[in-house]
């Protein structure tokens, strides 16, 4: 199979999702509870057994974690600066969406397409959920209360952290692991068995969250948005692989993790915390059909 058609799985899952949501075959009032099954159940069922069976050791993994870390520095240093932008200053609410847009990622998406693209995939992209998402929320929360309506203390961003399922699943396969505990087997087998369903259906919910109607509404916040994750995160990201003499493995893990399109959590968020909710959702529907186009393209380049 070409690199051009291995994401073809992946787009027809996604236009499964929409078709299903489109069709009410599965009606869209149904699909939060699909998403919060994949989010706190299927997803973190799969973290917790690839963490827990991974090789995390500093030898293998230590250059990819700063990779990941300085890229997502530069990023949201980078995205930070859209505040200030000379000739066309953004209000705290469309800033804050921009924001969360550019730092936020879709594990359903990059895990899929780490299954399709690479062998061993998974475990290298549960690394790098382990190391960033505690970041990710954290520095989230923190702009969104500092240019937001909203004000979030210390309290409530250890609360976010703490009971995000994807951080306890990370906690729970990093414990076995340190610990060397394995897993005894009906219980691995019942995690694995429960993770099966995790890519595919967490792929055919961000289908059902696109609106084809979002696609046309176009403004320069909407394309600069969607630029800076598939595009220019992902070059960020690659830059340090280079520099870091990471293997290609590595690298194309790593822009798996900056080319996938925002979390939907992020538009729940933005909701709740005085964000342009709408924006968030119009760059994500974007940053989708950008992440399937660019994924093909990278791996040509570095596979």
């Amino acid at each position: 199979m070409s690199l051009a058609l291995s994401v073809l799985p992946l787009l027809l899952i996604i236009a499964t999702g929409y078709a299903l949501a489109k069709s009410e075959i599965i009606p869209r009032g149904s699909w939060a509870a699909i998403e919060t099954l994949s989010f706190r159940g299927l997803i973190p069922a799969t973290l917790v057994l690839a963490i827990a069976r991974s090789d995390l050791s500093i030898e293998r993994f230590g250059g990819f974690g700063v990779a990941l870390v300085g890229t997502l520095a530069v990023v949201v240093l980078l995205a930070l600066a859209l505040r200030f932008l000379p000739h066309h200053r953004l209000g705290n609410p469309s800033f804050t969406s921009l924001f969360q847009s550019s730092i936020r990622w879709n594990a359903f998406v990059a895990l899929a397409a780490a299954e399709q693209f690479l062998t061993g995939g998974i475990a290298i992209l549960a690394v790098a959920i382990a190391l960033l998402i505690p970041l990710i929320n954290v520095i989230c929360i923190v702009v969104l209360a500092a240019f937001g309506p909203s004000k979030a203390s210390v309290a409530k961003v250890l609360n976010t952290l703490v009971r995000n399922p994807l951080v306890q699943a990370c906690v729970i396969g990093l414990a076995l692991n340190l610990s060397g505990v394995s897993l005894p087997q009906p219980v691995a087998e019942t995690l694995d068995m429960i993770g099966r369903g995790a890519l595919g259906v967490g792929l055919m919910a961000v289908g059902a969250g696109i609106s084809l109607r979002r696609l046309g509404r176009v403004d320069w916040r909407v394309g600069l948005g969607a630029f800076m994750r598939p595009v220019l995160a992902s070059g960020v990201f690659v830059g340090f692989g280079l520099a870091l003499d990471l293997s290609s493995v590595q690298v194309f893990a790593g822009v798996l993790v900056f080319a996938a399109p925002a979390a939907s959590n992020g538009y729940i968020v933005a909701k709740q915390m005085g964000g342009d909710a709408d924006l968030y959702a119009d760059i994500m529907t974007w940053q989708v059909v950008l992440s399937l186009l660019i994924l093909p393209l990278w791996a040509f380049i570095l596979l």
